[in-house]
């Protein structure tokens, strides 16, 4: 039960990382991750925030993983606490840093870029404590995991094609809206390609990670 409970605590840890991550990403406005670039180029069209859009895509890809696997189980339903403490967190960070007036520290495209980068970075390592506590998925990867098990196809390629898929709806919504690039930028491109590599990179703390929810 110990451990159960510690495994929550490492994943709560993760989701406020990305959530973190996300919000610093969206306040710098050069795009988010592909699993927010939908919700976030959203945001900017309708009156919902980034993190209510997001609760309402991660319910989608509940939904989407239901109608993949044709069947309803625990595991898939309980992946809405976490989706929704997601999209939660998402919007107290995004309140958090514009009170702290981080939005006036981000005038110029280099200070902007930095942010972003400083928003990889920290959902980089949410992602690794998500990924490792080794407790309830979240939305996206049960979605992929489900694509998994219907196709049996590699986790990692398929993985790829939803975030390629999420980050070519997006950029179809913001073109046809906007006729332009807003929402999604370079930021989402940076994400796509170094989130996995910078996740990698916190490799070492697994070991701590095992022990602390294991003892």
């Amino acid at each position: 039960m110990l451990s159960k409970i510690k495994s929550l605590v490492v994943l709560f840890v993760g989701i406020s990382l990305m959530s973190i991550g996300i919000a610093l990403a969206k306040l710098a406005q050069l795009g988010t991750s592909p699993i927010s670039s939908i919700p976030n180029v959203m945001s900017y069209i309708t009156p919902l925030s980034i993190g209510n859009l997001t609760m309402i895509f991660m319910v989608l890809m509940i939904f989407l993983q239901m109608v993949i696997l044709r069947e309803v189980n625990l595991p898939i339903i309980l992946q809405i606490v976490p989706g929704l403490a997601f999209g939660g967190l998402i919007d107290v960070f995004v309140d958090v840093f514009t009170n702290l007036g981080l939005p006036a520290l981000m005038g110029h495209y280099l200070e902007q870029l930095a942010f972003t980068l400083l928003g990889m970075v920290v959902l980089s390592l949410g992602v690794f404590f998500e990924v490792n506590s080794r407790s309830i998925l979240m939305p996206g990867e049960g979605l992929v995991v489900a694509l998994t098990l219907r196709t049996k196809k590699p986790f990692g390629k398929l993985k790829m094609y939803t975030d390629l898929t999420m980050v070519a709806v997006a950029l179809v919504i913001s073109l046809l809206y906007f006729q332009g690039l807003v929402g999604i930028r370079e930021g989402t491109i940076i994400a796509a390609l170094f989130t996995g590599r910078l996740v990698t990179l916190y490799s070492p703390l697994i070991p701590w990670v095992d022990r602390f929810t294991t003892k």
